[in-house]
């Protein structure tokens, strides 16, 4: 059976993940369908309301351990603890304060919230969420998708080299993912004719 260097394992864990999700509000349009000559959404990524919610729950849990450690602290340290108990619990809270946030927001970056295209320029913009929620807009064409013959972890395609995590389940209109994963290309089955052929004179000489 063929297989595709399409970033499978990420699409794999996004199918796991959206399994349960309703997707009955979401219409996916066929390619009979004329798409709008005014720039329009193609993709609506499913996660993006629990993506949010972790990261909120995350970066709130987190101010307020910063701001109760003060209190912490004061009252470790008149317990009467030795040292080296103050360190540890010193360094447990600080590790879930501060370093939760970073590790949720370096799994969620390269998650696509949405993506626009405009076909008068045939530019996509794509929508991710930096580590304070804000929402951060990455403008490319097709060219500049890439899809690497070994993906990272939860990467779906590469945008100006930047790995960039969709679901092709969420795609309004699936004509814009078959472009973006290249299956709309002939099939590169990276024959190596010529290091065969180089490969058996070498062997050749060395009989003799």
């Amino acid at each position: 059976m063929a297989t595709f260097n399409n970033g499978a394992p990420a699409e794999a864990c996004l199918f796991l993940l959206t399994a349960n999700q309703d997707n009955s509000h979401i219409v996916h349009h066929d390619f009979a369908s004329e798409a709008p000559k005014v720039p329009h959404e193609i993709y609506r990524g499913m996660l993006t309301k629990q993506v949010r919610a972790v990261k909120t729950f995350s970066l709130g849990t987190s101010m307020i351990g910063i701001g109760m450690q003060p209190v912490l602290y004061e009252h470790i340290s008149t317990s009467g603890n030795s040292m080296t108990i103050l360190v540890a619990l010193s360094s447990i809270i600080g590790f879930f304060t501060f370093f939760t946030p970073f590790l949720i927001h370096y799994v969620t970056k390269k998650y696509v919230t949405e993506i626009t295209y405009d076909p008068t320029r045939e530019e996509y913009t794509a929508t991710v969420l930096n580590l304070f929620l804000t929402k951060k807009k990455i403008s490319f064409k097709v060219e500049d998708v890439v899809v690497p013959d070994v993906p990272g972890a939860f990467t779906s395609f590469l945008v100006k080299n930047r790995p960039l995590m969709c679901s092709p389940n969420d795609f309004l209109y699936q004509e814009h993912y078959i472009k973006f994963m290249g299956y709309d290309k002939p099939i590169d089955f990276h024959l190596n004719t010529n290091e065969e052929s180089t490969e058996k004179p070498d062997k050749e000489t060395k009989s003799l």
